[in-house]
């Protein structure tokens, strides 16, 4: 079969209608069930505890604070993202930090039913479905994924529409929807960027020098002005903690590498074909940047921020193959591909937490009982993995490595892991052993309960 072969003539039939969206609802379930259990052993974090206490307070009708950012601190006046509102609905349907995991899976779902049925209209149905499960089981999705919940995963779908109607040559609605990026976080100006550089490439002069203007202005009121209004210093917190500079360029993809493995990995996963179509400057834009970031956790596949360039890449795949008539040329690059999909599997994410589950959960026993310690109602201050677990029916602060250094309320609980894993303080030591000293000797504290490196402290 050629290249868009269908997409121009004969519409999908049954299975190319329903394929994409089965294929999604069984990659949502395996994504929702792996995270749900993944949390169950205590091992999601920070960011999950701090979503779920705003999707707690919206779902009361109250304004999105959360207490693990700090006190009174309106959660915009961290990062601007609207999006995050939305969490409400699914913590009134069930007041559990699990439900927040479920509905990342169901828009990462979405997102991939998408693409899927764009890859099917263009594509055929055998090619189209399998297209569809090579994004399913990608390593930018698998990251994300297994990470917690970022607001990048709400907007997914929202970024598959605009990749679909790009590709179907719609642009005022793929304009539409790359307008409304910035809803999703602030940083996503530069993906609106992007589109419109693609934009530009395709001919369309007038939106793209629309949304290049949008994406400024946006990123501008976002930084200069909205959310340091919200802030309780009055500032952009992140100002100043990560530059942007061409020799982080040459560190990211030659010094340290793992930059030219993302890009490799990203563009071979969705086929080499996709650099055919304009739409793969609506990933390179924000690829660059993370590129010329002095962050180096942004240089890599973990975590979640390939995921959007992964959706974006999809679609340019989509596009390139349908301008593609050499048989050959198909194979190849699909076949590639393949190859790229089963080594992300293979060596992903997805099947370290597979492979986990399959062996016992030393310390989650101790782990529960330590939470059950704390009385429903109380104020407690808690390490990044066992937070998550007590949002629902109580008030939980965060504990980090510089906790002793900063001015901060000290809540009547405190719970601890002496075995964490969230890094070492800014002495060098490590932190939740000089805390539980400090705290003791300090701050009045008393050792209350202690099981398995978990300890309780009360004042």
């Amino acid at each position: 079969m050629a290249g868009g072969q269908q997409g121009e003539g004969t519409p999908p039939g049954r299975a190319g209608r329903l394929g994409p969206w089965l294929v999604a609802a069984v990659a949502g379930a395996l994504y929702a069930v792996l995270s749900c259990l993944r949390h169950e052993r205590y091992l999601s974090g920070m960011d999950l505890a701090i979503f779920g206490q705003v999707a707690r307070r919206v779902a009361s009708g109250e304004a999105p604070y959360s207490e693990m950012k700090g006190a009174d601190y309106l959660i915009f006046g961290d990062h601007l993202h609207p999006v995050v509102l939305l969490l409400g609905v699914p913590w009134r349907l069930w007041g559990d930090p699990r439900s927040l995991l479920v509905t990342q899976a169901v828009c990462v779902a979405i997102a991939v039913a998408i693409v899927g049925r764009l890859a099917v209209e263009r594509l055929g149905t055998r090619l189209g479905l399998l297209l569809t499960v090579l994004l399913a089981l990608s390593v930018g999705v698998q990251a994300a994924v297994v990470f917690d919940v970022h607001e990048v995963a709400l907007g997914a779908p929202l970024v598959a529409l605009a990749g679909a109607d790009f590709v179907r040559r719609r642009w005022n609605r793929t304009a539409i929807w790359v307008a409304l990026f910035p809803l999703v976080k602030e940083d996503m100006a530069v993906l609106v960027l992007g589109f419109a550089l693609a934009l530009l490439v395709a001919g369309r002069r007038r939106l793209a020098a629309a949304l290049a203007v949008w994406a400024g202005v946006a990123l501008v009121l976002a930084l200069r002005v909205i959310i340091p209004a919200l802030n309780p210093r009055g500032i952009y917190p992140y100002s100043g903690t990560t530059s942007v500079a061409p020799q982080h360029v040459w560190d990211s993809l030659v010094a340290d590498g793992r930059g030219s493995i993302t890009v490799l990995v990203l563009v071979a996963s969705a086929g080499l074909l996709s650099l055919r179509s304009p739409l793969v400057l609506a990933a390179a834009a924000p690829l660059g940047l993370r590129m010329a970031s002095s962050n180096d956790s942004y240089w890599g596949l973990d975590y979640h921020y390939s995921l959007l360039p992964a959706v974006v890449l999809a679609c340019a795949a989509v596009d390139g193959l349908a301008r593609t008539r050499s048989q050959a040329l198909l194979r190849a690059t699909v076949g590639l591909s393949v190859a790229v999909a089963v080594w992300a599997v293979w060596t992903g994410p997805l099947v370290d937490e597979v492979e986990r589950q399959l062996t016992p959960c030393a310390r989650c026993a101790d782990a529960r009982a330590a939470l059950d310690q704390v009385p429903v109602g109380a104020e407690v201050a808690a390490d990044d993995h066992l937070a998550p677990h007590l949002l629902a029916d109580r008030t939980v602060l965060h504990v980090h490595p510089n906790y002793t250094d900063e001015e901060t309320r000290r809540p009547e609980w405190m719970l601890l892991d002496r075995r964490t894993d969230t890094g070492r303080n800014a002495h060098g030591r490590a932190w939740s052993e000089e805390l539980v000293e400090h705290s003791i000797e300090e701050d009045g504290y008393e050792l209350v309960w202690e099981r398995a490196g978990y300890v309780v402290l009360r004042r």
